[in-house]
């Protein structure tokens, strides 16, 4: 079966969308809309694909069964409300929503009216973060101990100014955490399982004039037990790869981007080799430390083939609209215990 896609919101990351859509065999991007008709326009004209008037339009025009809502962080409820409520399908870029009442709101109307709703988090379908993931599932690391996620990255003062919801905290639902270490506040919890305690600082300190942090850490710790740290900004110049590092009393991995830099186990199978020299190699992207364009599109691609095999098998695709709201949760217990000084318990 082939799949009519459309996307709302037609900044940055729709195009990592259209691209992923255009490779898909089974996959056809019909057309686009955002709010801004010259941005909905040059976006058709770029990606060869119908410019919609608006939202509703586009969600209920029949040659279309699956939305991708690309709109800012905290504005994906109401064009998500509108695909849904169309039956189609809804594939929402992270975060899911910027609360988990506004979270809630989306699930609810995916069970509803009974269609597929996925949040995007493309890390978890890269080939290193899914080795590493199956040697937790094996016991491979023993008992976990310790989960650290590093996110230091360079967004200019430009970033920031000319696109304003990004400035914005009722636009965006934060800062460095919200809207660029999600991802690996995501990958750490699918690593390590639940957060039952959080104890974090926050601040602006590189930039000026943004109602967003610049600058977290966090001190986490896990339901079995193991402690970590996520430590994100957007003021470390020149930026640095995302970290990841997945410590146990049996073994231990760190993996930087896609780069694997230790794998190592206290009972080493025939595989190890073979993944070390698979993984170990130089980075394939800029990994967006310092430029949020200068990222790959396979991972979304990868997502993507993911939900239309849900789809077309009638099941729940990798990361669901509740799985999607895990890493939400997380983040807002980051910024309570932020704002309020005290040790947050999920």
């Amino acid at each position: 079966m082939k799949h009519g896609f459309g996307i709302i919101g037609a900044g940055s990351i729709a195009g990592v969308h259209a691209r992923a859509i255009d490779t898909i065999m089974d996959a056809e991007l019909v057309g686009v809309f955002d709010h801004n008709p010259g941005k909905t326009r040059t976006f058709g004209n770029t990606y060869k694909c119908k410019a919609f008037d608006s939202a509703e339009e586009l969600c209920n025009d029949d040659s279309i069964d699956v939305v991708c809502i690309c709109t800012p962080s905290g504005k994906h409820l109401e064009p998500a409300l509108a695909a849904i409520t169309a039956g189609k399908h809804c594939i929402i870029e992270k975060p899911l929503e910027t609360s988990i009442e506004r979270c809630n709101m989306i699930i609810e109307a995916g069970v509803k009216h009974n269609v597929l709703v996925s949040g995007i988090f493309p890390m978890r379908f890269s080939k290193v973060n899914i080795e590493l993931k199956k040697a937790i599932d094996q016991g491979r690391f023993g008992k976990l101990v310790m989960g650290d996620a590093y996110v230091k990255w360079f967004r200019t003062p430009e970033y920031y100014s000319e696109v304003k919801w990004r400035s914005s905290l009722a636009s965006s639902g934060g800062g460095a955490v919200m809207n660029q270490a999600i991802h690996s506040v995501d990958l750490l919890r699918w690593f390590m399982g639940n957060v039952s305690a959080v104890c974090a600082f926050s601040g602006l300190v590189g930039h000026e004039g943004i109602e967003v942090e610049d600058v977290a850490a966090a001190t986490l710790k896990f339901e079995n037990g193991a402690v970590g740290v996520i430590e994100a900004s957007t003021a470390v110049n020149p930026g640095f790869y995302r970290r990841i590092e997945i410590l146990g009393t049996r073994g231990s991995v760190i993996i930087e981007e896609e780069r694997l830099i230790t794998w190592k186990f206290e009972e080493e199978t025939e595989e190890d080799d073979i993944i070390r020299e698979r993984y170990s190699g130089s980075h394939v992207t800029g990994g967006g430390v310092s430029d949020p364009k200068a990222i790959s599109d396979l991972g979304h691609l990868r997502q993507l083939l993911n939900i239309i095999k849900a789809i077309d098998n009638g099941r729940s695709p990798a990361i669901d609209a509740p799985e999607a709201k895990k890493a939400v949760e997380l983040v807002l217990a980051i910024y309570a215990s932020a704002k309020n000084k005290r040790i947050v318990y999920l």
